[in-house]
């Protein structure tokens, strides 16, 4: 792992030294398994997923200075296709890797377990690999804010997850480098969102709203309308609709 952690976080071309551990057939086998595997040539003119993953990595490696975790975010670079390995089939002449960023977590759960990876930054990495793909779809589709959203919250940490969607991007022919603006744009505004006052149990309990063994499912709810832009007042008001309507019915 030291060897490994100096290389990633040291190295300008970090892809260098994997390359020399190929040339060498001293490659980690998960790496191994991604030589020779093709990709879409719609999106991935580059070659196969060994070469997309060795560019990813050259890109992360010229913003792991600015992310919040250089090392988790190094190690997704490395680890973000490892399901294309399992997921990748060729229909009609077309190649699709569906899923293969759910396909992945077990093999990168391996690799992680074999490096002698903390959980911390196994969760990290993990919660990285299976949402990838999502920032960049989003930016493409120009997805609602509620989206994106949610999407920031499920994330670890969201500011890296946008920058590895961004080196995902640039790391192929041809580049995508559009998304960028899009991503940061909306990452100030769930900031700005996440900032804001919001609705607590307690809030609840002393609006007099009667959730019983239901607040859980209210403070879920709650959640949603913060995630949606909905202000602290405005969501307790509309909690309150929720829990006569709703809650009462299943209750």
């Amino acid at each position: 792992m030291e060897k490994l952690r100096e290389i990633i976080l040291d190295s300008d071309k970090p892809s260098a030294y994997f390359e020399e551990l190929r040339r060498n057939d001293s490659l980690y086998p998960e790496l191994a398994a991604l030589i020779g595997v093709p990709q879409n040539r719609k999106y991935h003119l580059e070659g196969d997923v060994w070469t997309h993953t060795m560019l990813v990595l050259d890109e992360a490696a010229k913003r792991r200075d600015i992310v919040k975790n250089p090392l988790g975010f190094m190690l997704s670079a490395l680890c973000h296709d490892f399901g294309k390995a399992v997921s990748t089939v060729e229909t009609d002449g077309v190649v699709h890797s569906f899923y293969h960023e759910i396909d992945g977590l077990p093999i990168v759960r391996g690799f992680l377990e074999s490096i002698g990876a903390e959980q911390e930054l196994a969760d990290y990495v993990l919660n990285m690999t299976e949402l990838h793909m999502e920032p960049n779809i989003m930016a493409a589709a120009k997805s609602k804010l509620k989206k994106t959203n949610r999407l920031f919250d499920d994330s670890v940490e969201p500011f890296d997850l946008i920058q590895l969607g961004i080196c995902d991007g640039l790391g192929k022919i041809p580049q995508n480098d559009s998304s960028e603006d899009f991503l940061m744009e909306r990452y100030e505004t769930f900031k700005k969102i996440m900032s804001r006052p919001y609705v607590t149990e307690r809030d609840i309990s002393e609006a007099g709203i009667n959730a019983g063994d239901k607040m859980p499912q209210l403070l879920s709810y709650a959640h949603k309308l913060r995630l949606a832009g909905c202000d602290k007042d405005n969501t307790l008001r509309q909690c309150r609709a929720y829990a006569e309507k709703v809650l009462k019915k299943e209750g």
